[in-house]
């Protein structure tokens, strides 16, 4: 779809289109741009922008009032940034909206995330991930203080990764609460605590009355600052298994981010116990990828990560695009981790505040798997291709 026509429709149903067009292509948000002549529409599909259609400019407006109405906003505020959310029903689907409204030169640009229930994995098994991390996160998540760290960029899946290791470990006999900006889902049997910045309830404070609420297991949205790092470093030293996430691209990464934030390196190697870096990597359509000799430059990185010539397929895949698909070449994402556990003597080099290169050198010597070496393993079985691996993988 590329072009629709307002004038015999109303907004209301042309707004409700644009929202049943974008569940039904599995986009993961939706992106409504003024421009100088037209206003766009894109969505955002496995994790790359398409576009979908251009509108008349003189709608825009009114879709952008038709939003902040059923999100609770103000339609009268055009000069300050909006954030909000709704529920609605597509298809017997009930999907979350979360709306991002931006004044720009041009008008308010609006974005809204779609959270569709259905989507919602929580059991670890199911995620994709390989099984090293998921036996690295069972045997940490038994433990009964320290904390465990999921990093990765914005929209790779860490919250959805959290709440499947809650789910995981939730029992009659566990307080198990947790502090998030937004709540993305709603878990049974869990107290979750929604942040507001505007009433003072930031991470920092709602962590502190956390503490006093004598929970079990506490999960940790985001760790954004200082303050907020230290108390959740606090918490898994004084009995308490802590669960977070990081804006970090690499397990080896967080450590030095937190120590950047100004925790003393003691008590990280004293609290930690797994630090678990996430990315989503484009599965190749099976309707149309296309095959070609498997290249002798990756066979030699194959053979670095620790396959045999023998064990190594003649034959490499790419994308082609199909209607399956939407010419894209890829059909649905999934997980790759890598999973970096505190042993004795990565403690020992964070202790003495040694470098990122000299974590990571140690880790892999000690046998951890990297973001790259979990990617080739899906190359390997032919369902995913080399330019993906190196587009999440390019700073391994």
């Amino acid at each position: 779809m590329d072009k629709i026509d307002t004038k015999t429709i109303s907004v209301t149903d042309v707004t409700e289109q644009i929202l049943a067009e974008a569940a039904s292509r599995r986009a993961s948000d939706v992106f409504i741009e003024p421009l100088e002549k037209e206003l766009q529409v894109r969505l955002r599909i496995d994790g790359t922008l398409h576009q979908f259609l251009t509108l008349p400019l003189d709608i825009h407006s009114k879709i952008v009032t038709r939003i902040k109405v059923i999100g609770n906003l103000d339609i009268a505020e055009h000069r300050l940034a909006q954030d909000g959310s709704f529920k609605m029903k597509i298809a017997e689907r009930a999907i979350d909206f979360r709306i991002s409204v931006m004044p720009t030169r041009l008008g308010e640009k609006v974005v809204l995330r779609l959270l569709d229930r259905q989507n919602l994995i929580l059991d670890i098994e199911k995620l994709g991930l390989d099984t090293g991390s998921v036996g690295l996160l069972r045997e940490n998540l038994k433990k009964p203080h320290g904390m465990v760290v999921v990093c990765g960029p914005t929209g790779c899946g860490k919250t959805s990764t959290l709440y499947a290791c809650l789910k995981s470990i939730d029992s009659i006999d566990k307080n198990i609460v947790t502090v998030e900006d937004p709540i993305e889902y709603q878990l049974y049997g869990i107290n979750q605590v929604a942040v507001n910045e505007a009433y003072g309830l930031n991470f920092a404070s709602v962590l502190r009355s956390i503490i006093r609420q004598d929970p079990n297991i506490i999960l940790i949205g985001e760790i954004r600052d200082t303050e907020t790092a230290e108390i959740a470093i606090r918490a898994a030293l004084t009995g308490h298994l802590v669960l977070s996430s990081l804006h970090t691209t690499t397990s080896t990464g967080s450590i030095i981010r937190l120590i950047n934030m100004g925790v003393e390196p003691f008590l990280i190697s004293s609290s930690v116990l797994l630090v678990a870096s996430q990315a989503l990597l484009r599965l190749l359509c099976p309707e149309c990828k296309e095959s070609y000799p498997m290249p002798a430059a990756i066979v030699s990185q194959l053979e670095q990560a620790g396959y045999k010539r023998d064990n190594i397929p003649s034959v490499v895949y790419k994308p082609k695009g199909c209607a399956n698909c939407n010419q894209a070449g890829y059909w649905k994402r999934t997980a790759v981790m890598e999973s970096l556990a505190l042993s004795a003597s990565i403690k020992e080099l964070i202790d003495r505040n040694a470098s990122e290169k000299e974590i990571r050198t140690q880790a892999k010597k000690e046998g951890m798997r990297t973001l790259r070496d979990n990617s080739l393993e899906l190359l390997v079985k032919g369902l995913t291709s080399m330019e993906e691996i190196a587009r999440i993988t390019a700073s391994d």
